[in-house]
């Protein structure tokens, strides 16, 4: 009997371990889908995070919106910054060039 309440808890352990890796990996932006996007990103014109140098990149994000010292898109001078929603998260984000 003690060997098999070991058993269990074994298992239990590796239950909980495997439940951390995964939230672990999902915060880091695992998964392979538009992951989780950051300044200096770019974005296609469906808000999908792409590689800067692909054909398909229409905006670059420049600042966070959720950063508590983030100041408002600059909408002014020949390249003006819009405010776009990537994921969960809000930037300013202004046409790659």
């Amino acid at each position: 009997m003690n060997a098999d309440l070991k058993h269990r808890n074994a298992r239990a352990i590796i239950s909980v371990g495997a439940v951390l890796v995964a939230l672990a990996f999902g915060a880091c932006g695992g998964g392979g889908s538009s992951g989780t996007a950051s300044v200096g990103d770019c974005i296609d014109a469906g808000k999908q995070v792409v590689d800067c140098s692909s054909s398909s990149a229409t905006q670059k994000l420049v600042s966070d919106q959720s950063d508590p010292k983030a100041i408002a898109c600059v909408q002014i001078g020949s390249n003006p910054q819009t405010e776009v929603k990537v994921g969960d998260g809000t930037f300013c984000a202004e046409k790659v060039k």
